[in-house]
């Protein structure tokens, strides 16, 4: 009887090609890069069109308040010296009384941006609906 060796039968590999999977994923990633961006600005524009206010005419406010910022940071209010701490509690006085007024905030040229934002913020906490704002040249012969 012959002895039955398994070196001359048929060795089946199943192995996963490396090269073949490595390039189906930086394919699948290039597509993700590419199409990802439009998928959010398609999401961006429905939510602002979402978004959008009805356009109204805007009416003029019935009442102004002057709000002038000094070139020495200093405040008056309808010509009267304000202290920053005061502010708030009169802003809030003065639009209780009559809803509809607005602010009309002058200031110097060189009035930082971080403040002017912090007093818009402080002006909408007190009720403040309509601002326009004003800026003067400040002299710069000193």
């Amino acid at each position: 009887m012959k002895r039955a060796s398994q070196r001359h039968l048929p060795v089946y590999v199943s192995q996963i090609s490396v090269t073949a999977l490595l390039d189906l994923v930086l394919v699948l990633l290039l597509v993700f890069v590419v199409v990802v961006p439009f998928l959010r600005r398609e999401k961006m524009d429905i939510a602002s069109d979402r978004l959008r206010p009805v356009e109204e005419k805007a009416q003029p406010p019935t009442h102004l308040i002057k709000l002038a910022i000094q070139p020495d940071q200093s405040i008056l209010l309808n010509g009267k010296a304000v202290s920053g701490e005061l502010l708030l509690p009169t802003l809030t006085e003065l639009i209780g009384k009559k809803p509809e007024t607005g602010v009309l905030v002058q200031m110097p040229d060189n009035f930082a941006a971080g403040a002017l934002a912090r007093l818009m913020d402080e002006m909408h906490r007190a009720g403040v609906k309509q601002t326009s704002v004003e800026v003067i040249e400040t002299d710069k012969t000193h």
